[in-house]
């Protein structure tokens, strides 16, 4: 029978901290709060299987923390690593979780790592407090739909090209039929709050949480973000402002609730967890006179469509452009000891959780949506979704290989090969094969 308990901890920070997710400003220091930033812990367990699920309000968790934090949870709650599964929501509105942002990656020399030790401290406890007031539960999984006909989200390069609207859902409730815990998975970008914001946050995701919460305080709510590598709110919003965000948070929300009513809930599911480690193909390093070409012809293209006024969708896609011909520059003036701090990244840990007949696959990293859309065609399970930026950090975006052709700034920042999505997506697809014997 199925037992379950949930618990949420703050990660706020008591001090000034960088916001890291966009490359300028570089004095871009929280002066203020908006919502706290949150650890939301699920724990599942029948008989002798357990599973934990972590969300974080952060922009990622590198891999070396997402390891010490396992660790600790073990020695706490003997739960071991292989199922554990720690997402961020990838929010661009919350302290650097690693090195300074947009330098070359090194997360060997953290910007916080006393706010670190605090943030794997308040995952721990949360997870013990979870695992202590567990309770006789049933769980329910399914999806709904809420994409760009309702102005929600879409395809950042091209708001006609293929997007993810389905909202999953995994419902906990306890015996008398209360809802408990909620985890929610949607494929868009938290980045309603733009770089010129101070302000902490957990964007979009904080309204889904107060969607649940303003008729049931005690309720937790979590956030997987989906395979939005190429994902965003960029021809769909009508400013980067809170209004905003609670406009999308509060839809996504609706619907969440509104398939948590139709579910089948179980209360003896089968519980399973497999993972697999893989070193994904990298880019070799550019020429010196290519990269410096390539960002000579970015900075062109941005200074000609903000002559030519051209709208803002376009103009932001030309600087991210550049933003991506930036850091392939450094690359190149840097060499392979520029490449030296990426080796932390791997091995990727590719992740699959069986929750009875559903599956939740779990990636590092900033996948493109394609990829995911194929894993939930083909997989043999009856329900899959994928949550990304999970288990660790990539530092770069798996692109598709027409993303390459067409250039910009996914595939230019990047530093895999365009046959990395292929291998990651291979990787879930023989865990999800392995569950299905």
């Amino acid at each position: 029978m199925l037992i379950a308990g949930v618990a949420e901890k703050v990660l706020t920070p008591k001090h000034p901290t960088f916001l890291t997710g966009y490359p300028l400003p570089l004095d871009r220091y929280h002066t203020e709060v908006h919502d706290d930033i949150k650890a939301h812990c699920f724990y599942l367990k029948n008989g002798s299987d357990r599973l934990v699920i972590i969300t974080l309000d952060l922009c990622y968790y590198s891999k070396r923390r997402v390891q010490s934090v396992r660790e600790k949870i073990y020695n706490l709650c003997g739960i071991p690593a292989e199922n554990i599964m720690i997402s961020a929501t990838h929010t661009h509105s919350a302290p650097a979780p690693a090195s300074i942002p947009f330098r070359l990656w090194d997360d060997r020399n953290e910007m916080y790592p006393d706010y670190l030790d605090f943030v794997d401290e308040q995952i721990t406890e949360g997870v013990h407090e979870a695992m202590l007031n567990a309770f006789p539960a049933s769980i329910g999984m399914g999806f709904g739909i809420c994409g760009k006909e309702q102005n929600v989200g879409g395809n950042r390069r091209d708001k006609d090209g293929p997007a993810d609207p389905q909202v999953w859902v995994t419902a906990i409730k306890d015996d008398s039929g209360k809802l408990r815990g909620a985890l929610i998975n949607y494929a868009l970008h938290p980045t309603f709050l733009h770089a010129e914001s101070r302000i902490i946050t957990a964007d979009y995701p904080c309204y889904i949480y107060e969607y649940f919460q303003k008729d049931d305080p005690d309720v937790v709510v979590g956030f997987q973000i989906g395979a939005a590598g190429d994902q965003s709110s960029r021809h769909f919003r009508s400013g980067q402002n809170f209004e905003e965000a609670k406009r999308v948070g509060y839809a996504i929300g609706a619907e969440a609730a509104r398939v948590i009513d139709t579910l089948t809930y179980e209360t003896d599911p089968t519980l399973a967890a497999r993972r697999t480690m893989i070193n994904p193909s990298i880019k070799p390093i550019p020429p010196l006179d290519q990269a410096q070409a390539d960002q000579r012809a970015a900075v062109e293209a941005l200074e000609n469509s903000q002559k030519n006024n051209e709208p803002y969708p376009v103009q932001r896609t030309l600087e991210c452009t550049l933003i991506g011909a930036n850091k392939r520059l450094r690359i190149a003036e840097e060499g392979e000891v520029g490449m030296q701090g990426y080796q932390t990244l791997f091995p990727f840990e590719i992740m699959v959780f069986g929750i009875g007949s559903a599956r939740i696959a779990a990636v590092p990293c900033e996948i493109f949506v394609s990829y995911a859309l194929k894993i939930k065609k083909e997989s043999p399970a009856e329900r899959t979704y994928l949550a990304s930026v999970s288990n660790g950090a990539s530092g770069g975006y798996v692109y598709t290989p027409e993303a390459l052709e067409e250039g910009g700034y996914e595939p230019t920042v990047s530093i895999y090969a365009p046959e990395a999505g292929e291998e990651v997506v291979g990787a879930v697809m023989q865990l999800l094969e392995e569950l299905a014997e």
